[in-house]
């Protein structure tokens, strides 16, 4: 899946002038994305890309950027059949390598189980952004994380059209 990023990554999803109360209330979920989903549908999992690559500079990934070697994953979460989320995880193999070695075993598994199971990991900070797509308006954001102060981000965008 190929995104442009039309905004800057922005502290707050007011900054984005969000009028769809659905894409807000995602963009401003607080815990697991992925037990949201399972609350409410039959939640699955696409994977279509973990391995070793580079950082896109286009990507605004400062703090990960620092780090020569990467793992990329990028996934699809569907809901009922139907995609919602693209996530893309941005993991240093020093982060892998000295923070928690599962960053880069996951697989088929869910990034968000970890996430908020695991007292390790800490949130940073939460960016937010438009984006297109195929002449369509989404929203997404990025979150920042460490785990033994060794960095990682993860970037949701919601599939849900916004033009």
């Amino acid at each position: 899946m190929k995104f442009n990023k039309l905004t800057s990554w922005m502290a707050e999803t007011k900054s984005l002038e969000v009028q769809n109360k659905e894409i807000l209330s995602w963009l401003n979920e607080p815990g697991s994305i992925t037990s949201r989903i399972k609350s409410f549908s039959n939640f699955r999992l696409k994977l279509l890309r973990d391995g070793p690559g580079e950082v896109d500079t286009a990507e605004d990934d400062l703090i990960i950027t620092n780090y020569e070697e990467n793992n990329i994953r990028e996934v699809v979460l569907y809901s009922d059949e139907e995609p919602l989320i693209y996530a893309k995880s941005i993991i240093p193999l020093e982060t892998i390598r000295l923070g928690l070695g599962i960053l880069g075993n996951l697989k088929e598994n869910p990034l968000g189980d970890i996430l908020f199971s695991n007292p390790e990991i800490k949130k940073k900070y939460m960016l937010f952004a438009k984006f297109e797509s195929n002449k369509k308006i989404f929203y997404g954001r990025k979150g920042i994380y460490t785990v033994k102060g060794y960095p990682f981000s993860v970037c949701e965008i919601f599939l849900i059209n916004d033009s």
